[in-house]
């Protein structure tokens, strides 16, 4: 147990919390922050939430998003959720008789925007087949040809942690004149980023998973002639150059930056806070937190392979890997086996079953110790 962590996440006395991937933990600081605004706001209405603060309410998070992504502020753009902020970058993209690729072990909100927009703008959407839950690069790239529009992937797959190369697959979209969007809400808050040396041209994530931040808040980067060429699939008030003239005319007078893509009152608390959470892991430093994730996953795999009938899914390589780690269970009912590691013991083992298969995803606020337990634990579950 990280004990010197229980004063920011105290839940860590009751559980060996390895979800991360569904939520995260959120420290008790970040949490304030949240609380304090919504005191605020519920109690003190525009006494407290005034024009000058509510138009400043996403700089905090864009200038912690920058620097997280290592982009121009001008770049980002705040939304509530991936799933809000996929859609209207699919909204934003031109019609055509284009084809969008991705696969068929993808999130369903990486693929879904790209299906209904297609319907109306004349797409074809192209999933890549994967073996045993996972995707081999080379088909991917050779899959991103003359007529491909858009790639559309997470940089680490929910269900088996398979990280892709980014860099490769950009390099080979933009050959084509397609354009690469990245779901990084399974990588951002361990995975160091740099979206100019990925060479990526939209990359979004969200708070509440490995940004252990709040519910309710996403950013994305959009590169600076994509921006400007974009116009956004959602808009309202905040997207124009004076949210506060509220003006309306017939044509819309966008703002310069991505802010062209933000467009309504949303949950700014929760904005508020995932700017501290990103503040919070940047102090720890995102190298450090890969460095540890990436060694305590290795010793969890390194450990589940020698409990029979437990086999590996995620790729074993430590550059083809997140911070996930998915097992099937062979002739057990999984769901039982994950309902018998939350039962029982000093503290409760919290992990996911996902599409049939158990999934493990520790973060900085685990240690060795914690995963010891978990491999001991399970292996008793197996033999009972």
């Amino acid at each position: 147990m990280r004990k010197d962590l229980l004063k920011d996440f105290p839940a860590l006395e009751k559980y060996i919390y390895l979800n991360t991937a569904s939520i995260g933990l959120t420290p008790k600081s970040v949490i304030e922050v949240v609380r304090e605004y919504l005191e605020g706001v519920l109690s003190e209405g525009t006494a407290y939430l005034d024009e000058e603060r509510e138009e400043k309410a996403f700089e905090g998070l864009r200038a912690a998003a920058s620097r997280l992504m290592n982009c121009g502020v001008d770049e980002v753009a705040i939304f509530s959720s991936v799933t809000e902020a996929l859609n209207s970058i699919a909204w934003a993209i031109r019609a055509g008789r284009w084809k969008v690729v991705s696969t068929d072990v993808e999130f369903p909100t990486v693929v879904y925007p790209w299906v209904r927009v297609g319907r109306e703008k004349g797409w074809v959407v192209e999933l890549v087949r994967s073996r045993n839950y996972l995707v081999d690069e080379d088909e991917l790239l050779s899959k991103i040809s003359d007529g491909v529009k858009v790639v559309c992937l997470s940089h680490v797959e929910y269900l088996t942690g398979q990280r892709f190369d980014l860099r490769a697959i950009a390099e080979k979209a933009h050959e084509v004149g397609a354009l690469l969007v990245v779901d990084g809400v399974q990588a951002a808050g361990y995975v160091p980023l740099d979206v100019k040396s990925l060479d990526v041209d939209i990359y979004i994530t969200g708070g509440y998973k490995w940004l252990i931040g709040p519910m309710g808040a996403a950013v994305a980067y959009i590169r600076r002639d994509l921006y400007e060429e974009l116009e956004p699939g959602l808009v309202g008030w905040r997207s124009v150059k004076n949210m506060w003239s509220l003006e309306v005319s017939t044509e819309i007078q966008y703002a310069d930056t991505a802010r062209k893509f933000e467009y309504s009152t949303s949950a700014y608390g929760a904005k508020l806070g995932m700017a501290k959470s990103i503040e919070y892991l940047l102090r720890l430093g995102i190298e450090a937190v890969f460095s540890h994730n990436m060694k305590i996953t290795q010793y969890l795999i390194d450990e589940l392979s020698n409990i029979p009938n437990v086999e590996l899914v995620t790729p074993a390589e430590q550059e083809k890997r997140g911070s996930i780690v998915t097992v099937k269970v062979h002739g057990r009912d999984v769901s039982e086996v994950a309902e018998k590691l939350a039962t029982g013991g000093e503290r409760k083992v919290v992990a996911s079953v996902r599409r049939g298969l158990l999934r493990f995803s520790p973060h900085f606020y685990n240690d060795v110790e914690d995963l010891a337990e978990v491999v001991e634990k399970l292996a008793q579950v197996l033999k009972a």
